[in-house]
């Protein structure tokens, strides 16, 4: 599984994290040119993260970097690209930098948890997800982080729990947490319940080849070889995407 996808934020998403930096109502007269320029080059970089286009959306991070470098959502997505791209090490590093200018910057946290599970470091992911659900709760990222934690681990049961969580907070990026809702049920057995999460993943993001291979893994296991074969036939018709040491 490519789990920097939960990272995958919305320009939606951006556009918040860059008016948080913007000066307050009564300093309005000190927004500059420079200042759209840098919310410009961050958003792209988020845009090309959804695109899949890795190392032009870090290209686009570190033009924004140029400007300011003490801006955290800059930072956090570069992090981002080096995860999808399944450099961690400087992932971390990126991540980091964006928590020591704010040590509450949730996405950061996020971030630095698939970084360790990227790297196999389950003990390091979890601390992360869990500072970043401790500082917002109702984060559907870090709740489904852990849970696609908690599912490669075996732990089907409280996979699902969490991810169950994500899905009744979550309007961005829910695509990713219906498929670790499908998996974990996959992993307890429950293969049609799974394969409508699966697809209702699919309705929002079709163009995931992960997803996709899901559906043909959940319905191998149902015996169902030839709509399989079509599944896995589809992911292979779609944008290449990072699936670090692990399997999908």
């Amino acid at each position: 599984m490519k789990i920097c996808r939960y990272l995958s934020l919305s320009a939606l998403l951006v556009l918040l994290f860059c008016l948080a930096s913007v000066p307050s109502q009564g300093q309005e007269e000190s927004i500059s040119a420079t200042d759209s320029i840098l919310f410009n080059w961050t958003n792209q970089g988020y845009i090309l993260l959804d695109q899949y286009k890795y190392e032009d959306a870090l290209v686009a991070f570190d033009n924004a970097l140029d400007i300011n470098k003490s801006y955290p959502a800059a930072w956090t997505g570069r992090g981002s690209a080096f995860n999808d791209m399944g450099n961690y090490s400087e992932a971390l590093q990126s991540y980091d930098k964006a928590l020591d200018l704010n040590p509450e910057y949730v996405s950061a946290w996020i971030g630095k948890g698939i970084a360790y599970h990227g790297m196999g470091n389950y003990s390091e992911a979890l601390q992360s997800y869990d500072k970043a659900i401790e500082l917002h709760l109702a984060d559907g990222n870090a709740l489904n982080g852990k849970a696609w934690l908690l599912y490669k681990r075996g732990q089907y049961d409280q996979a699902v729990e969490y991810a169950a969580r994500a899905i009744e907070i979550q309007t961005a990026d829910l695509s990713a947490t219906l498929d670790t809702e499908g998996m974990a049920l996959a992993g307890l057995g429950k293969y049609e319940e799974a394969l409508g999460y699966i697809n209702r993943s699919l309705d929002l993001e079709p163009l995931d080849a992960i997803v996709w291979i899901h559906k043909g893994d959940i319905l191998k296991a149902m015996g169902k070889q030839a709509e399989a074969d079509a599944a896995y036939a589809q992911s292979k018709q779609l944008p290449e995407q990072y699936l670090g040491g692990e399997s999908v």
